[in-house]
């Protein structure tokens, strides 16, 4: 079985650039949950800290400080994430 994607370009530009891009999307929506998974099970990843940067306007001076994704917040967004994932049919990565 054969399934073949037919546009007419230049008219259907946009049609044929969300579908080439559908796998990167997928793999963007499977990154962030790993990501997340990380941050809850192990504590680490890309969500435990960085580094946020603001102007006192007080002091005249720049400041830094570090902070942490709250938990909470995380699996929300997990919980958000899975189940736009799954009422839009869209696969899981194997």
């Amino acid at each position: 079985m054969k399934a073949i994607l037919e546009f007419d370009l230049p008219e259907d530009q946009d049609d044929h650039a969300y579908a080439l891009a559908g796998t990167d999307a997928l793999l963007v929506i499977d990154d962030l949950l790993n990501e997340i998974r990380t941050k809850l099970k192990y504590g680490g990843g890309g969500f435990k800290e960085w580094k946020v940067e603001s102007y006192n306007e007080e002091t005249g001076t720049h400041e830094s400080k570090t902070v942490q994704a709250c938990d909470h917040t995380l699996e929300r967004v997990r919980d958000t994430l899975l189940e736009m994932r799954q009422s839009r049919n869209l696969p899981e990565l194997t």
